[in-house]
């Protein structure tokens, strides 16, 4: 996901670089784009923070242990890249500090609970092991992130698009929206984790369902469009990459859904998690991006 991320960004950056004399509306069309990267990389910082307790999870119960050890790793290195280029910006992603003073604080706020979730996570990393009580304390920190995290990428949709002319609110919000399923594979994720490994299993039921649940609903309105809230695929392309997700997500939908359930979990299920899951983030990621360069195209 990273290698990708940054790929693409680092195509950005050199087309931006290599603009000497831009036109008003260039210029706004520029602006536009690195809205949607903010929205985009911002959106992925709620992910990883539910990626990592996912990741913390899977190494207590011994599933994919040393894959895991990895994933923490990149996704710790990620995250952290990443909120000091959303904060202070960064030149090699064409990224200018944030002016707005809303935005800073909002994103002061997820630092803080960064901050306390970070040692938790390199405390994994060193170890290599998660004992159940450092299993619980990670969620409930991560969640804390998450919530505030989201906030700040809510708070960069709307301000974003509403302020640009070339990035319509509807689209910043579904640029949003569709962040959000990617952080919804990997929360679905950790609930099943957490279901199999015994951590309030009745409490997490109730949230696998509801967070299967709305993953499955948000896939749809990204696919059809909601009037007035989201906008529907915008090219034959990016329908095409949602409906590749829709596949993919029929697998570990159906697993997720029979874990709600209070069903006793079997190691066809947890292989299901692990191998489909990824290629549904993998999927939904790609599908993001797509929608960065969907922006001039809405214009028309």
């Amino acid at each position: 996901m990273k290698k990708n991320f940054v790929k693409v960004l680092s195509l950005a950056a050199l087309l931006v670089s290599e603009i000497t004399l831009i036109s008003p509306a260039q210029a706004d069309e520029i602006a536009a784009l690195e809205a949607a990267r903010r929205i985009n990389m911002a959106g992925r910082q709620r992910t990883l923070s539910q990626r990592m307790s996912k990741a913390a999870c899977l190494i207590s119960v011994g599933l994919d242990a040393e894959n895991q050890q990895a994933v923490l790793q990149d996704d710790f290195d990620l995250f952290t890249f990443s909120h000091d280029a959303l904060r202070f910006g960064d030149e090699s992603l064409a990224l200018d500090a944030e002016h707005n003073t809303g935005l800073r604080r909002a994103l002061d706020v997820a630092g803080a609970d960064w901050a306390a979730f970070a040692p938790l996570i390199k405390g994994s990393i060193s170890s290599g092991l998660v004992s159940l009580p450092a299993l619980a304390r990670i969620d409930e920190t991560g969640l804390r992130l998450l919530d505030n995290m989201n906030r700040a990428v809510n708070k960069t949709a709307n301000v974003y698009g509403q302020s640009l002319p070339d990035m319509p609110l509807i689209l910043s919000l579904t640029i949003d929206l569709a962040g959000r399923q990617r952080m919804f594979s990997q929360k679905a994720g950790k609930e099943f984790c957490l279901i199999d490994a015994g951590i309030a299993p009745a409490a997490n039921q109730e949230n696998l369902a509801q967070t299967t649940n709305l993953f499955t609903l948000t896939l749809q309105a990204l696919i059809d469009g909601m009037p007035g809230m989201v906008l529907a695929a915008p090219n034959p392309e990016i329908r095409a990459k949602l409906e590749e997700v829709a596949a993919a997500w029929q697998g570990p939908k159906a697993v997720f859904e029979n874990a709600a359930s209070g069903a006793t979990i079997t190691d066809t299920e947890r292989a299901v998690m692990t191998d489909d899951l990824d290629r549904v983030l993998a999927l939904m990621n790609e599908a993001v991006g797509m929608y960065e360069q969907a922006i001039p195209e809405e214009e028309d």
